[in-house]
């Protein structure tokens, strides 16, 4: 069993994503047009028939993690990306729960702000991916997996350590930002910048720590 399916959350947030997907299909009436896809500005631009509509979002949580669970099983040296893995999975396929949700609850007429759910899921999602970043090692899956810190475990422990760090505050500024700004260009915005940002500083500094690793002692 890979790390993906270990992880003490998959399976009850799976179940609870087929239930409301079914709750969806019982309570929506049918031909109601749903909500698939959102512009930048945060609003609705593509709709899609109930039924299709709904099945969008359990197939592409089901692909997601199938992916995740072929690299897991199949990568060289996984097993030390393990606790981000489990995180990761987690994470997404609450992620999904979310957006399911949210489109059951406009099918059923309710005003439910898919920009707002997503930038907080988002923002959680980087706090927990952060907080177990600093525990992993170098492996063939999980992380900033690059050239620099795949060769040395001190440079990769010291960009795992820093990039969660920075996860971490920008999940925290992302989830307060969905609780206190309308949707809009500016939240999209924010949610991008918030969920990127720490892993670029962190190649960044990973790179920098490995061109001072080369330098020769003296200098």
């Amino acid at each position: 069993m890979t790390s993906v399916l270990r992880a003490p959350l998959v399976l009850p947030l799976a179940a609870a994503l087929v239930a409301t997907t079914l709750a969806g299909h019982l309570m929506i009436p049918p031909g109601t047009e749903l909500p698939i896809h959102w512009g930048f500005d945060g609003n609705p631009d593509r709709f899609w028939p109930r039924d299709r509509a709904l099945l969008m979002t359990p197939i592409g949580a089901a692909v997601v993690l199938t992916l995740m669970a072929f690299a897991d099983r199949f990568a060289p040296g996984s097993q030390a990306g393990r606790h981000v893995v489990a995180a990761a999975s987690t994470g997404t396929l609450a992620l999904f729960l979310a957006i399911q949700s949210v489109i059951v609850l406009i099918g059923l007429g309710f005003d439910v702000s898919m920009a707002r759910v997503i930038a907080f899921a988002m923002g959680l999602l980087s706090v927990v991916i952060g907080n177990v970043m600093p525990k992993s090692q170098a492996n063939g899956i999980a992380g900033l997996r690059l050239p620099w810190t795949l060769a040395d475990p001190a440079n990769w422990a010291a960009t795992h350590r820093l990039t969660g760090r920075l996860m971490l505050i920008s999940g925290s500024v992302l989830m307060l930002a969905a609780l206190t700004q309308n949707a809009g260009p500016l939240l999209t915005t924010v949610t991008i910048t918030a969920f990127v940002l720490p892993f670029v500083i962190g190649s960044l500094y990973s790179f920098i720590f490995s061109r001072r690793q080369r330098q020769p002692s003296g200098r």
